[in-house]
């Protein structure tokens, strides 16, 4: 199925890149939103969908970032663009930059991820992908759990703590693929797409660890897309 969105200003890009220069993809895609942070009011775009007060995010004009927060663990603090497919299944393909801060306690490293989704919904809806910075570990996970999912592993190509990653997941009917600063890691096909209805994206800075500490890290860039099949 062919995805649509929900603003107007949806139809200004028509590009093969989903982030920037130099970033390769498998698919041929539209962007239909982008925010790489440039200014305050970009910042503001983007809004809180998780984790309530355990989480924070600020903006930091000098270096031009979403700044985002977990005051305390274990949490998933998510954040929205504001852009939603209005078909059920729909193909959707969003990209971020994220990085966990090495302001991130030594402790809290190795439980610290960031994640992007894809048909989110309540309940914890979507497909997503978690990487694991310091331990160098993914996870593709589906939301209701089921079928193949989840799926995991190790890659080289995920960047350590106070590094950039860059981190995409494309659902174009029922494949989904996983992809690592510009590596695809893995391409499943779901044998029931139609468990997982939501029709938003979204990215999520969190821990898995059961302390009384916290995770930073930074946003730099969103994509979200609607990938050619």
């Amino acid at each position: 199925m062919t995805m649509s969105f929900l603003r107007p200003r949806t139809a200004l890009a028509i590009v093969l890149a989903v982030i920037g220069a130099g970033a390769a993809t498998a698919f041929a895609e539209v962007v239909v939103y982008s925010n790489d942070m440039s200014t305050e009011a970009k910042f503001k775009e983007i809004t809180r969908s998780g984790g309530g007060k355990r989480c924070d995010k600020k903006y930091r004009a000098k270096s031009a970032v979403m700044l985002a927060s977990v005051k305390k663990s274990p949490t998933t603090c998510s954040f929205r663009p504001p852009v939603q497919g209005d078909d059920e299944l729909a193909n959707q393909g969003v990209a971020i930059d994220g990085k966990i801060l090495k302001e991130t306690p030594k402790s809290m490293r190795k439980g610290a991820f960031i994640e992007t989704t894809v048909r989110a919904g309540g309940s914890n809806t979507g497909y997503s992908l978690r990487i694991f910075p310091q331990r160098q570990h993914w996870e593709l996970r589906r939301g209701p759990e089921g079928g193949e999912f989840p799926k995991h592993g190790h890659s080289d190509a995920i960047k350590k703590i106070n590094e950039k990653n860059r981190i995409e997941i494309i659902a174009t009917g029922a494949q989904i693929t996983a992809e690592i600063n510009g590596q695809e890691i893995v391409k499943v096909s779901d044998s029931n797409p139609g468990q997982v209805d939501g029709r938003k994206v979204r990215f999520s800075l969190g821990s898995q660890a059961d302390k009384d500490k916290g995770v930073v890290g930074t946003f730099k860039r969103i994509a979200v897309s609607v990938p050619d099949p």
